[in-house]
């Protein structure tokens, strides 16, 4: 009996430190959105950019959906589930959040789609970063608004001189979301650490070969808003230096 008793004692004891050396180590990914126009930090609302096509222009509203994150490597892809995040210049707290739960290992891109995808557009009212409280929801027709903008120019000849560039779609032949792949300078994720990486979503993309003065209102799906949906796609960039912290 005695014998049987450290036998089984033995045997839980391996099981137990088998099961331990299968549990995957984890850490976490902080990304934070910097917005900019040339490269500078954007300021709502309060100062002037000029467009590569000479159009003067203040920023009001700024907002796009990020979803599907997935961070790759050679061997692996990793994605954050249930992944939609709302990023709104005007909100700092959108500006920043973090993926947890991140397998351990170098990661040498991050991808994600600029907008919202054809199954949550149909899926109606919905919450958390989708709720449509947040003035990026049509209707179940034309789903969300992938990404807006809004400002004024004095090349515009509207009311206020004001543009606006709701950009959104996801049926033929408007499919609007867009997918980027970003190389990482560097993201090593570690056990129960956190890295972050600043990522620049710079404004001026939006105005590549646009003139202000004959297009300045795009707030269904067109022709025209597949043309701003393919130049936002160039708008982000690695930024960071690596930060890692407990």
């Amino acid at each position: 009996m005695k014998y049987k008793t450290i036998n089984k004692i033995l045997i839980f004891f391996v099981l137990v430190m088998s099961s331990t050396q299968f549990v995957a180590a984890q850490g976490a990914l902080a990304i934070q959105i910097l917005p900019v126009f040339n490269g500078k930090p954007l300021q709502l609302n309060e100062k002037m950019y000029r467009t590569e096509n000479g159009d003067s222009v203040s920023i009001e509203t700024f907002k796009f959906y990020m979803s599907s994150l997935k961070l790759l490597n050679d061997h692996f892809i990793y994605q954050e589930p249930n992944s939609y995040h709302l990023v709104d210049a005007e909100d700092s707290n959108s500006l920043y959040f973090k993926i947890e739960q991140i397998p351990s290992g170098i990661y040498s891109s991050l991808s994600f789609n600029i907008g919202v995808d054809s199954i949550a557009s149909v899926s109606g009212a919905l919450g958390g970063a989708l709720d449509p409280t947040f003035g990026m929801y049509w209707a179940w027709n034309t789903g969300y608004i992938n990404a807006k903008l809004v400002g004024s120019s004095p090349s515009c000849n509207t009311m206020h001189h004001q543009f606006e560039f709701h950009i959104g779609g996801y049926k033929e032949p408007y499919l609007m979301l867009r997918k980027v792949q970003i190389p990482l300078r560097e993201c090593t994720i570690k056990d129960g650490l956190t890295q972050t990486i600043i990522l620049q979503a710079d404004i001026a993309t939006w105005f590549s070969g646009i003139h202000l003065t004959s297009l300045n209102n795009v707030v269904l799906p067109s022709v025209e808003a597949l043309k701003i949906a393919d130049n936002y796609m160039e708008m982000f960039h690695d930024s960071s230096n690596i930060a890692e912290k407990k």
